[in-house]
């Protein structure tokens, strides 16, 4: 249940609805305030969550006098995003004034604030004594950032990223059954230079990896994420150790191995490499330019030998022969299971938020997955790593 009040942080509550439901599959409804509504039409959260928006504890005709413990029990969380001062101190004090405080009263410690207002009401001995209280009593509360803000000031009270706010409510909702294991997690691609200004690279975004890092670490593991350059933004919850060609990436994968237990393998590491690059920017002498490249070192193969006990996870991307070249490579390089993408399909493999993978384990067995998001995707996959972490 996402509750929204009003406050000027309100239109973040529209991609962070999106995110919720198309990213991570959830389930949302939707209830607004009076003061919510002064703001924004419940017509966007509605088209989002495919529900009308709740507004009151009494519909038009009629008093819908037990709606608000419906909703309680119908919810695995109550997210209230902004979550203004006002919301603050009344559930911290026990009022229950309209539906979405009432709502609160009966959901309890499965509700989570993420707070936005101006810098003095949030640093008003008050507030912080209401946030304590909620906190003490077991609320989740996600703080706010320091940031511009609505007066044209600067200062803590912005609310949190929307990617901050959804990973804390999934940790929230999540078992923690990886919570001390240690998951090393590869991600984005690699750059193998030519000269200072030219590289030989793929289209990978890191959005795959990056998403399994988060989906590992609402799970309470300590994730490390080495990735290779990318334009998103670094993942929630995890240590991110930046590298730029393949031997980079090879030489931190197997520094940080032998400490892991789990490693997703799920950069695109290039196969090729430059091994004649100069500091110079190489000048067209108006004859084709001719480059003798040189295989990169395969870091799974490299560190398969040191597998033990430890789960790996392998990405494949392949156009043609795809799963008997998949399973060449699985039993290759010691993987537990290979997931593997066609770029050819619509909407899979690079530059997508969505993705459409198999499965393949060590048995042969093929799992074919239907196109869904990489969130749900990543989800999927560290619950095979969890089950396979604890021997079931």
């Amino acid at each position: 249940m996402l509750g929204i009040t009003g406050g000027i942080a309100i239109y973040k509550s529209a991609s962070l609805l999106r995110e919720l439901t198309f990213e991570h599959g959830a389930d949302v409804q939707v209830i607004m305030t009076d003061s919510a509504l002064k703001f924004m039409s419940p017509l966007i959260f509605e088209t989002f969550s495919g529900k009308p928006v709740w507004t009151s504890m009494f519909s038009d005709k009629e008093m819908v006098g037990v709606r608000h413990v419906e909703i309680s029990k119908w919810a695995d969380a109550v997210l209230i995003s902004p979550a203004t001062a006002n919301i603050i101190g009344k559930a911290a004090n026990g009022i229950a004034d309209d539906l979405l405080s009432t709502v609160i009263s009966g959901a309890g410690t499965k509700t989570i604030f993420a707070a936005a207002m101006e810098t003095g009401m949030y640093e008003n001995p008050i507030m912080q004594q209401n946030i304590k209280r909620l906190k003490d009593a077991g609320f989740g509360f996600i703080d706010p950032e320091s940031g511009p803000l609505a007066s044209g000031e600067s200062g803590v009270g912005r609310l949190a990223e929307s990617r901050v706010i959804v990973h804390s409510l999934l940790t929230h909702l999540k078992s923690g059954r990886l919570r001390g294991k240690k998951i090393l997690v590869s991600a984005g691609p690699t750059r193998e230079w030519i000269d200072p200004v030219r590289f030989i690279s793929n289209p990978s975004t890191g959005r795959m990896g990056f998403s399994l890092a988060e989906a590992a670490s609402a799970e309470g593991a300590d994730v490390i994420v080495i990735s290779g350059p990318t334009e998103v933004a670094s993942p929630v919850g995890a240590e991110l150790i930046k590298v730029s060609t393949a031997e980079e990436m090879k030489n931190a994968i197997v520094e940080k191995f032998a400490e892991s237990d789990a490693l997703v393998m799920s950069a695109a590491v290039g196969d090729y490499t430059y091994p004649e690059a100069g500091s110079e920017k190489l000048k067209k002498n108006g004859s084709d330019l001719r480059l003798n490249l040189k295989r990169t070192d395969d870091i799974l193969k490299a560190i398969s030998g040191d597998k033990g006990d430890k789960v790996i996870v392998g990405f494949s991307v392949e156009t043609e022969n795809i799963i008997e070249n998949s399973k060449l490579k699985l039993h290759e390089k010691s993987m537990d299971f290979i997931v593997v993408n066609n770029p050819k399909e619509n909407g899979a493999a690079f530059g997508h938020d969505t993705n459409k993978v198999s499965i393949i384990d060590r048995k042969g067995s093929v799992e074919e997955l239907e196109l869904m998001s990489k969130g749900e995707l990543s989800t999927l996959i560290i619950d095979k790593v969890s089950k396979l972490l604890s021997g079931s």
